[in-house]
């Protein structure tokens, strides 16, 4: 390999520096909210600080960049670390949109206090920049909490999201998304196939009142907890939940949609081990107790499958999730519907939409 192949380019070198001189220029302008990290951190309040070094770590999308930032400070009290997660919206609706969402979503805490959101301490039209608190827990993936538990904060926690508030809503905009993710396939068979076996689901979707306000990208990455993970007992009660991201939030959707979000991964995971998603069954049985428990705790004269008289559509809905996995791979990376990966991904689309084996009925 060359020195011009593993040299990283200027213009790589000069935009990594101009991202280095924005967060410092920010960071100049948090001295009030690095003062006070400080105090509750040491119990003592700086009168001077100056920012040593600024290191970030970038993660997200073309459409959105989030950088995971550390200040290195300096102050008369001593050298500290504060953590922030700097966010980039692509361009002016986005921000808009994500500071709008924020603003909604922020009301859950308010009626559940064990559930938190990450305080914003900086925004900037000009710039799209939002900047909020860094949270030293750990994401649902990571997180070391028993598994259990896990699914069950989980549960409550998106029960608060969705509120209570039910009504029927129309499958089209599900129907136009599967349609275009068919189209992309280009095989007439195997698109009429799929079609034929999502067609329940659409009378499902028809006759079901889930329609809700659903977060949108309600991953296992996106739900965070702060716990003594020392302890070998940890009670429900002792966990910190932290929602991020409430870039996608959208009203009138179908409430499985989130569900089938956050399942999809380690459904695909299993799937691609075993064969079989029986753990994945196990953990959504968990999920759905505690969301109907909560549900039942905020004054729901209703339990989550009455909603849904032909029972919950998350095998849709994760089948969806493969779909545009497919999709993608073949737009992007070029592969053919014949590649072991996509046969995979096509084989468990088949097992979710025609056996529904994650669709739990009425108990």
């Amino acid at each position: 390999m060359s020195e011009e192949e593993i040299s990283p380019s200027s213009e790589a070198v000069r935009k990594k520096q101009r991202l280095k001189t924005i967060l410092t220029t920010i960071g100049d302008s948090l001295q009030p909210y690095f003062k006070n990290q400080i105090y509750e951190e040491r119990g003592e309040k700086p009168s001077l600080i100056s920012i040593e070094n600024v290191i970030s770590e970038e993660k997200g999308t073309s459409k959105s960049k989030v950088h995971f930032v550390t200040y290195n400070l300096n102050s008369d009290t001593g050298k500290h670390n504060v953590f922030l997660v700097v966010k980039f919206a692509a361009d002016e609706t986005r921000y808009e949109k994500e500071i709008r969402n924020y603003s909604i979503l922020s009301e859950v805490p308010k009626n559940h206090p064990d559930i938190y959101m990450p305080e914003i301490i900086y925004k900037s039209p000009k710039n799209r920049c939002i900047i909020y608190e860094g949270i030293t827990g750990s994401s649902f993936r990571k997180s070391s909490l028993d598994d259990n538990i896990k699914h069950q904060l989980a549960g409550k926690t998106l029960a608060a999201i969705h509120g209570v508030e039910t009504g029927n809503f129309s499958a089209d905009p599900y129907k136009k998304l599967i349609l275009y993710l068919l189209s992309t396939l280009e095989n007439d068979s195997l698109e009429q196939e799929i079609l034929e076996l999502m067609l329940p689901s659409f009378m499902d979707l028809e006759v079901s009142r889930g329609s809700t306000r659903i977060h949108g990208d309600f991953h296992q990455g996106n739900l965070l907890f702060t716990a003594d993970e020392t302890n070998q007992i940890i009670k429900n009660d002792e966990v910190k939940i932290y929602i991020i991201d409430p870039e996608f939030i959208t009203p009138g959707r179908d409430r499985t949609e989130d569900m089938g979000i956050f399942f999809a991964k380690p459904c695909i995971k299993e799937f691609q081990d075993t064969l079989t998603v029986d753990k994945t069954r196990n953990n959504f049985s968990i999920f759905i107790d505690s969301y109907n428990n909560s549900l039942q705790q905020m004054g729901a004269q209703y339990n989550l499958f009455d909603l849904y008289p032909e029972g919950l559509t998350i095998d849709f809905h994760i089948a969806s999730y493969l779909l545009y996995d497919i999709s993608d791979k073949i737009l992007s990376k070029n592969l053919t519907i014949n590649s072991t990966e996509i046969q995979q991904n096509l084989k468990l689309i088949r097992k979710l939409l025609g056996d529904k084996i994650l669709t739990i009925q009425k108990k």
